[in-house]
């Protein structure tokens, strides 16, 4: 009787330890997973500060950047580390999105600072000139994350 127990006892163990190292097995794969969208949402939001640089420098409301000589577009990305950073020699990568017609671009005027403000500098008035980006970060496996954000720029009223 004490040896049919101690088999079964030993079998329950067994059971509950295979059980568990399946369970960090899978764990393991899911947070590989959750690993490569962070690098992916990570490139995308270097493409987002890169993008906005761009559009400090743009002079008129009318202007928007060539790709891939003032942004990277989808055949030119830009990588943010070394190849000898991951094991494949793939990395993390951002360009502006190809879907919507102009990836960066003016969308209208800010509402016009009336009060607590003074908006004119050498007689001039000013205003907040908003700009869509459209963006896509990539990561070593392929995932990717598009971002969508609105960007104000500070430009001459009659300008």
């Amino acid at each position: 009787m004490a040896l049919m127990l101690s088999i079964l006892l030993l079998i329950t163990v067994s059971a509950l330890a295979l059980s568990t190292m399946q369970t960090a097995a899978s764990d393991g794969t899911v947070a590989g997973f959750q690993n490569q969208e962070t690098m992916a949402f990570y490139a995308a939001e270097a493409a987002i500060a890169q993008a906005r640089n761009v559009v400090r420098q743009m002079g008129e409301r009318t202007q928007v950047p060539q790709y891939p000589a003032d942004f990277p577009n989808e055949a030119n990305p830009v990588a943010l580390s070394t190849s000898s950073d991951f094991e494949t020699g793939a990395q993390p990568v951002y360009y502006a999105d190809p879907n919507p017609p102009a990836p960066i671009g003016y969308v209208g005027e800010g509402k016009q600072c009336t009060e607590g403000c003074n908006m004119n500098i050498g007689g001039t008035k000013y205003n907040h000139t908003k700009w869509q980006i459209n963006v896509v970060g990539e990561s070593p496996s392929g995932d990717q994350k598009r971002l969508e954000v609105v960007a104000t720029r500070l430009l001459a009223v009659g300008y």
